[in-house]
């Protein structure tokens, strides 16, 4: 079996597996009792199937029939917008009073069943990264807005991941070894660590 853009598949493997690694920590770190904190455990697992199933369908799924391939890369965009589920779920354990969870999470449920049925009609990156953006966006505002512990891990976090969104989306090759998908895997990567860091700060 070829081996297919075999630099994005590792950097992206690289990524699942430090992905797989902070979640690891996480659920082993006294904060986990708190509710946000138990989300953003999901958000990393989440991350790291992601970029697992995302590093695969680069390197193998052309040696499969392009039904299989179509499926495959679908499968990649739904996982992503189940990050950014996990993410808006944490947010609202950690921002909205208690009486208003059950509404915000409720409107997740559906943005994330809306986002669902996008990516399966229009299978582009693009459409989940912006489902996906929406959450760190709306983390980026809540950190701008209070004064709490984790605000500058969400900041540079959220922050790195629009370089590294743009950088995909701008198709420009980096160098010989490593195109826009490798480079957008890497920043991501120093992203991740600052997730990781933001959720071990919240507190109950």
């Amino acid at each position: 079996m070829t081996i297919h853009e075999p630099a994005t598949l590792l950097t992206d493997y690289l990524l699942a597996v430090l992905g797989g690694w902070l979640a690891w920590r996480l659920w082993h770190h006294p904060s986990i009792r708190i509710p946000a904190v138990r989300w953003w455990f999901c958000a990393l697992a989440a991350l790291a199937l992601s970029a697992f199933i995302g590093g695969s369908y680069h390197g193998f799924a052309p040696n499969f029939p392009p039904l299989a391939g179509e499926i495959w890369w679908r499968l990649v965009l739904w996982v992503i917008c189940l990050i950014g589920f996990t993410m808006g779920s944490a947010l609202v354990c950690e921002m909205a009073p208690e009486a208003a969870q059950p509404a915000w999470k409720r409107l997740l449920i559906v943005k994330f069943l809306l986002a669902s049925v996008l990516v399966m009609i229009r299978p582009e990156f693009s459409v989940a990264i912006a489902d996906y953006g929406s959450a760190m966006l709306a983390w980026a505002v809540a950190a701008m807005l209070v004064r709490r512990p984790w605000r500058w891990s969400i900041l540079a976090a959220v922050g790195l991941s629009g370089v590294a969104a743009w950088i995909q989306q701008s198709g420009i090759p980096w160098s010989l070894y490593l195109n826009h998908n490798d480079v957008y895997h890497l920043i991501q990567a120093l992203a991740l660590v600052g997730f990781y860091q933001a959720a071990r700060r919240m507190r109950a």
